[in-house]
């Protein structure tokens, strides 16, 4: 038995919009004012064309010639806060604020900057000051309801962005925003509602398009998940982790040359990913391919080297390969990492007693059925270890356990049935290699 890392999960975005200020250059009749307003206004241009450093420049230019410039100040820090500088972007706000008591666009932007900063609640705050200014806010409304939603307050998130929406019924971003937040809820149909609804507006959005595939996936309807993930892949072809996302829903599906051919995409892209990796490793070793499994999980230690099921599954595909002193020592790195492993010590267990190693293997299995009592796989093998080391009697306790505690393994069954007759019980043995048979046809008592 063999455990794959998890998959990760899929698109999250909180969406939501600043506004850049326009000066108009009718505010002053001095030179300095027009000067100043004419920097101001090409900043913003620059700006909008990502050209932050030099947006930066003209602002500061602008503010420069006249200090009590609010619209220069909004702008400035919201260029600000898109490089980061969130601290220096609200002390530009709050000046803006000084000269503008107020404001809802500053107070909107500088609860953008606080919800950049990680303060929610003041983040919060600044958009409740904003939407008292001015009722009709949507992207007010919006923006509070991804500070409310990050503070872990969804219910109140969701009234938040339906208010933006009943504003402007097309505002695409908070559609997002919604679906994101009843994704969190788990009220998957409604957000994929959300998701296509906002799809029908701007078809292109390829995040929201992701977003949808993780809510479709979630609400199990794997074949849709799979088109939407197909649709961003030949939109966005460097798109790793819709790669990802899609191997993995085709791994799941039992279409392996499928998902192994995403998974492959996935990680060609994206190289530094480990549970690209581990994962893709262990779809080659269900198609069969043990080399490239083993070379692939050794990808995927390099990036995360403490990974436990990276550890376990190479040692299983080391196992299956035979190569048994590299499978051992897969196992034990493992064991070095967490002792209580179970997994791990089962498969160490496994390899020594193929290795010929039965005292190993004894004591490994004796550990895990001390770790684990109810494990009947972990009995079953003990009593496998027991038997080849001719203790009959002590084996047969093992088989019987490990039927006590799984009624229908007939290997266990079978086994005991084998151990019986060792220890000349015939009527016993006769009775659990019926047994064996009732459960599997194909194990026959010998003759």
């Amino acid at each position: 038995m063999s455990k794959v890392s998890k998959w990760t999960a899929c698109f999250v975005a909180l969406v939501f919009a600043f506004i850049l200020t326009i000066a108009a250059r009718a505010q002053s009749p001095a030179n300095n004012s027009a000067e100043a307003v004419s920097l101001n206004n090409r900043g913003l241009q620059l700006f909008q064309k990502g050209k932050v450093d030099e947006a930066i420049a003209l602002y500061r230019q602008a503010l420069a010639l006249r200090p009590d410039f609010p619209e220069a100040l909004d702008n400035l820090g919201l260029a600000l806060d898109a490089k980061g500088n969130d601290s220096e972007a609200i002390a530009d706000f709050d000046k803006a604020l000084k000269l503008k008591p107020g404001d809802a666009v500053t107070e909107s932007n500088r609860g953008l900057a606080l919800y950049h900063e990680g303060k929610y609640d003041e983040s919060i705050a600044a958009y409740q000051q904003a939407i008292s200014a001015h009722a009709n806010f949507p992207q007010a409304y919006n923006g509070m309801g991804a500070a409310l939603f990050a503070a872990g307050k969804a219910d109140e998130a969701i009234a938040a962005y339906h208010e933006a929406l009943r504003l402007r019924s097309n505002y695409v971003d908070a559609m997002n925003n919604l679906g994101a937040a009843l994704d969190s809820k788990k009220q998957w149909d409604e957000a994929i509602l959300v998701y296509q609804q906002a799809l029908k507006i701007a078809p292109k959005a390829m995040d929201i398009r992701g977003n949808l595939a993780a809510a479709l996936q979630s609400a199990g309807r794997t074949d849709d998940a799979i088109f939407e993930y197909r649709e961003i892949v030949e939109a966005r072809p460097n798109d790793a982790h819709a790669f990802f996302q899609l191997g993995h829903l085709l791994y799941e599906q039992g279409k392996i040359p499928e998902a192994i051919e995403a998974l492959e995409k996935s990680l060609a892209l994206d190289p530094n990913q480990s549970e690209t990796a581990f994962n893709l490793a262990r779809a080659y070793q269900d198609a069969g391919n043990l080399p490239a499994a083993i070379e692939t999980y050794k990808k995927g230690l390099a990036l995360k080297p403490d990974d436990l099921h990276g550890l376990y599954n190479l040692g299983n595909a080391y196992l299956s390969s035979k190569e048994l002193k590299k499978a051992e020592a897969s196992f034990r790195k493992a064991l070095d990492i967490q002792p209580d492993f179970a997994v791990a010590l089962q498969g160490l267990g496994i390899t020594q007693m193929e290795a010929g190693d039965l005292d190993g293997a004894r004591l490994s299995f004796v550990k895990l059925t001390t770790m684990q009592p109810d494990n009947a796989d972990a009995q079953f093998n003990l009593g496998n270890v027991l038997f080849n080391k001719g203790q009959y009697k002590t084996a047969a306790e093992a088989y019987r356990e490990a039927t006590r505690l799984n009624a229908n393994l007939a290997h266990a069954h079978y086994n005991l049935g084998m151990t019986l007759l060792r220890l000349n019980d015939q009527a016993g043995a006769d009775k659990e290699f019926r047994e064996a048979t009732k459960i599997d046809p194909k194990l026959t008592p010998p003759k």
